[in-house]
């Protein structure tokens, strides 16, 4: 889907150059750009997903503050994929982020920080109007991290097989373009951390709330 974006928009861009004002020219390279970060994260996602995959990889663990890097990457996400108000794409979600501060917990930093981001991200592709919550808790045993939205949800019965690589929902194959692999690697980064990833549908079928834990 990325690669189309790309490929057919470019064409219609060289084709047609001369013909298009300036904020259609404009409207162009931004989908086109937008396209482009789609395809490096279905690259990266499937890189760090064949890497996991053979069991050969030794996750580097440091402590960190995971209360910073939830904040910056969460920053992050909302700059990439959520729109300027000046396109006609806006995003016109709000998003969230209540983070106790300054949990220090043992991890893998990059591929902690991929799973947020896909986690993130995945919210905010299939909410477009409505509010994205970020939580980011701790006690004495463990750590719990969840992405809420009021999105389009995903049907239960379809839930336990949903961190399968490649396995995209019913209710986003067509209208959100979903490639199944962010949260095929959030499983595996999860899992590998010895730590618990779920997925459960918000109470009135409003949305759904991706959580993982990992002890400390």
């Amino acid at each position: 889907t990325p690669i189309t974006g790309i490929t057919s928009l470019g064409q219609v861009l060289s084709d047609n150059y001369d013909k298009f004002d300036e904020k259609q020219r404009r409207s162009i390279i931004d989908d086109i750009a937008r396209s482009g970060e789609r395809l490096n994260s279905l690259a990266s996602n499937l890189i760090d997903l064949s890497k996991l995959s053979t069991l050969k990889y030794n996750f580097t663990f440091d402590e960190i503050n995971l209360s910073e890097l939830v904040l910056s990457r969460a920053e992050e996400c909302k700059k990439l994929y959520m729109q300027d108000s000046s396109t006609k794409k806006e995003n016109k979600s709000t998003l969230a982020l209540k983070a106790q501060e300054d949990i220090i917990i043992k991890c893998d930093q990059y591929y902690i920080s991929r799973t947020i981001d896909n986690l993130i991200i995945n919210a905010i592709q299939y909410c477009k109007d409505g509010e994205i919550v970020i939580n980011l808790s701790s006690d004495d045993k463990k750590v719990e991290f969840s992405v809420s939205d009021s999105g389009i949800g995903i049907p239960d019965n379809e839930l336990i097989n949903i961190f399968g690589a490649f396995t995209v929902s019913s209710r986003t194959r067509t209208p959100a373009g979903g490639r199944g692999l962010g949260l095929a690697l959030c499983k595996k980064v999860i899992d590998l951390h010895k730590g618990i990833i779920k997925a459960q549908n918000n109470k009135n079928n409003k949305g759904i709330t991706f959580t993982f834990l990992l002890a400390k």
